[in-house]
């Protein structure tokens, strides 16, 4: 088909309407048919609807105009009203990107319905209406695809004319999982605002704190881009995902290949303001972070403590023996007085060693009492949490790396190395028969598969 078979010219509403065919001319192809056809002897007595500035600059004139809608059917250029109120500016991408890449466009924070195919575009924005321009002119071009590397690319369009797009993608080695299997690991939560956090013996501040319940970074990384795929449905800080860029828009670079950070060599590199907690102990070491003052962060040397093989309601303790083959060291430390009850917090005579989980829980005797973080020689403990009692000076305290119960088939925590420990690894529920052994953690940590033997006596 050809131009004149697709558009249809109304000469007394002075309209250029597409009426048929699925074809996509460049403007100047509508521009040449049109001074053809307003040449001839019978058109004389009709003004002319259209000038050229450019090959690739034209206006609507002498009150002719196209429908939007016909504009889809149009590119190669841009073309404007002749009392300039009216702007279709012409974007196409370039570069590299994966074959059946959808690229999308954003506009004053919505999604453009797309009327083009699948691959590189080439099409006309409407950035102008009534003498103003939709969002100062700008517009998001992208190009997110789960299983590819992410791509975008920001554009002031307010000039008109012919806008080149550059945009890369690639196949993501490591984001080959279903969505469908994605979708499942929904139990990874996001929180945004802003925290401390200490890594490293580094404390900052961080805008987004990522929960990961005990998967490992590359499930994290690719439920990350999941919620940020052209496909997304989900919401984040107010933003939806498929146009989520990062923690602070507009102040912090945009990691353009996933906006909650990367992931390479076994690696997760978080994206500036991204605070990664609860993740498998395995990956204790298999990450850097940025903090939102952009200082880049890493783990120092720390190491995975595990029990597997268990089941929820197990009970589990991983505790420091008083050296190999010895008991529970139970005396680890050394209350200072003024523990009393109703306090907040413990204190002890000693600093607490660098080995201590972040958070867990602290034994006086039998009494048993859970803590959020620490420091020096003061465990903090859970909002809620006090003492149920008064302690005298020097009573004995010590602070197990594992002492809960068990809630999934793994209870783990990661520690900072700084010797080999001789542990104990208790395992107990009514029905199965106590499960104990000793063992030791290293410089690679501890992972210790438990064995859940049935009672066959207990009633």
């Amino acid at each position: 088909m050809a131009i004149q078979d697709d558009f249809t010219i109304d000469y007394g509403a002075k309209t250029i309407t597409h009426t048929s065919g699925a074809t996509v001319y460049t403007v100047n192809q509508l521009y040449s048919w049109l001074m053809d056809v307003f040449d001839e002897l019978a058109q004389l007595d009709d003004t002319v609807p259209m000038s050229a500035q450019t090959p690739t600059e034209y206006t609507l004139i002498s009150g002719w105009t196209i429908p939007d809608a016909s504009f889809q059917y149009l590119k190669g250029g841009a073309v404007k009203t002749s009392d300039n109120n009216n702007l279709w500016s012409n974007i196409y991408s370039l570069g590299s990107i994966q074959a059946g890449a959808n690229v999308y466009v954003v506009q004053n924070g919505a999604k453009i319905t797309s009327w083009w195919a699948a691959g590189h575009i080439d099409v006309l924005i409407k950035v102008k209406a009534a003498g103003a321009l939709i969002d100062a002119g700008k517009v998001l071009v992208m190009a997110r695809e789960l299983s590819d590397t992410f791509s975008h690319f920001e554009i002031d369009l307010s000039t008109g004319g012919r806008n080149a797009v550059p945009l890369a993608t690639d196949d993501d080695l490591n984001n080959q999982t279903a969505a469908g299997t994605i979708a499942t690991w929904n139990d990874i939560t996001l929180t945004f605002g802003t925290v401390s956090k200490a890594l490293g013996g580094v404390t900052k501040n961080y805008d987004v704190v990522i929960n990961c319940s005990g998967r490992t970074l590359s499930q994290v990384y690719e439920y990350l881009k999941y919620i940020t795929r052209g496909a997304s449905a989900v919401v984040l800080n107010g933003i939806e995902g498929w146009r989520y860029r990062s923690a602070s828009p507009g102040v912090y670079a945009d990691e353009v290949k996933s906006p909650f950070g990367t992931f390479a060599g076994g690696k997760f590199f978080g994206a500036r303001g991204i605070w990664i907690e609860n993740y498998d102990g395995n990956d204790a070491k298999n990450f850097q972070l940025i903090s939102a003052d952009n200082t880049v962060v890493s783990p120092p040397n720390v190491v995975p403590v595990k029990v597997t093989g268990v089941l929820a309601g197990d009970r589990i303790l991983v505790a420091r023996l008083t050296g190999a083959g010895g008991s529970i060291n139970k005396a680890q430390y050394n209350l200072t007085a003024g523990n009393n009850i109703g306090n907040g917090s413990v204190t002890i005579q000693e600093a607490i060693t660098n080995d201590t989980p972040s958070s867990g829980f602290i034994r006086i005797g039998d009494d048993r009492y859970q803590y959020d973080f620490w420091a020096g020689s003061t465990f903090t403990l859970h909002t809620g949490v006090t003492l149920s009692k008064s302690y005298a000076l020097g009573d004995d305290a010590y602070s197990p790396f594992v002492d809960e119960q068990a809630t999934g088939t793994t209870s783990q925590t990661t520690i900072t190395y700084a010797a080999d420990v001789p542990v104990l690894v208790r395992v107990r529920k009514k029905g199965i028969l106590p499960f104990e052994v000793e063992s030791a953690i290293t410089s690679t940590g501890l992972s210790v598969a438990a064995i859940r033997t049935v009672d066959s006596i207990v009633s």
